[in-house]
């Protein structure tokens, strides 16, 4: 019943590219997190999932975000500065 959520690749799990800018990251995990934020399913049978689902945003966007920070001494493309 509980599920490894470290598996799914974390731009599928925010439904973007893995050449997004840092920008499209940043508005794709907030729009899944209006989306999903447990305050929403409040006394709802859907709850569970919904905080399950959030942590699962949370952790992609961890990943991503380390990801890049780790990438920007290799050069890695990041889109910031604009």
């Amino acid at each position: 019943m509980v599920r490894n959520m470290s598996v799914r690749d974390p731009y599928e799990v925010l439904g973007i590219s893995p050449n997004a800018t840092d920008d499209e990251v940043k508005a794709a995990y907030r729009e899944m997190a209006r989306k999903y934020h447990p305050d929403n399913y409040a006394d709802n049978p859907l709850s569970e999932l919904a905080q399950e689902k959030m942590q699962e945003i949370n952790q992609a966007y961890d990943a991503i975000v380390a990801q890049r920070r780790a990438g920007h001494s290799a050069g890695g493309q990041t889109g910031a500065g604009a």
